[in-house]
């Protein structure tokens, strides 16, 4: 009897970044890496995969640098991610270099308190929201240009009271269908969009950034921004940006606009 020996390899970390702005996924070619602060290296398997294999799935700090990108530290916890496949989208801001593709609207300032920071356009509606099984965790839409709908984060938005709930896809079932990773709580009509989901970034002092595609038929933007528990909405037009760009509401302000059912993050 021939001698064999069985070879086994863990898939440790399954890594795709993504333009915020845009939602093109990043080769990620030119990037480097850190885990807790060293270097440490991804394989690139090609269209934007780039994993981790036999390194131990203890949680840890990943820190990316991409030339023509804000650098990114983000935390990876993998209670968070699929045990089978444990899959991370990272979001990256473009940071204004002339490797950055397209054009787009910048939301800079500091906003003490302020922890989280992300939008969805207005005028996208391309999708719409057909129904929701919660048991099943099965939403279905109505995709008539078959849209691929392959990122990870997205947004319910209703464009009446121009507010949204954030949405997790989980998988991706058919072109109409997706399990979501939590229930969806927001009441809905058939004119909800579901769009794609832009991400800023806080910095521990409330300093941001914000960079929203400039888009010629519509320049509105709902911009969800959240500090400790406290959450409000403010629609800002990309070709009349207010100064300062965000503001922190008083309670009269925010009230008619907060939905206790909205949920979202980074």
């Amino acid at each position: 009897m021939a001698d064999f020996t069985v070879i086994r390899h863990s898939l440790d970390l399954v890594l795709h970044l993504t333009d915020t702005t845009t939602g093109a996924l990043l080769s990620g070619a030119d990037a480097s890496f850190t885990r807790d602060g060293k270097p440490i290296r991804f394989l690139n398997k090609g269209n934007g995969h780039l994993i981790l294999i036999d390194t131990g799935r203890e949680d840890f700090s990943l820190g990316v640098s991409l030339p023509g990108y804000v650098p990114r530290t983000v935390s990876v916890r993998y209670e968070e991610l699929k045990p089978m496949y444990p899959a991370l989208e990272l979001p990256m801001i473009p940071d204004g270099s002339e490797k950055s593709p397209g054009e787009y609207a910048e939301l800079r300032g500091r906003l003490e308190g302020l922890t989280e920071l992300e939008a969805v356009w207005l005028g996208e509606n391309a999708c719409m929201i057909r129904s929701f099984n919660p048991r099943r965790g099965l939403l279905t839409l109505f995709n008539p240009h078959h849209l691929n709908m392959d990122r990870v984060f997205y947004a319910l938005v209703d464009p009446d009271r121009e507010v949204y709930e954030a949405l997790k896809i989980e998988a991706r079932i058919s072109d109409t269908q997706f399990l979501l990773a939590d229930k969806l709580n927001m009441e809905f009509g058939s004119h909800f969009p579901v769009s794609r989901r832009v991400f800023g970034m806080v910095q521990e002092d409330g300093t941001y950034l914000l960079r929203l595609a400039l888009h010629g038929d519509d320049p509105r933007w709902v911009v969800r921004c959240r500090a400790g528990e406290r959450e409000w909405f403010q629609t800002v037009d990309t070709k009349s940006l207010p100064e300062p760009p965000l503001k922190l509401p008083n309670e009269e302000q925010a009230a008619p606009r907060a939905d206790p059912a909205e949920k979202g993050g980074m």
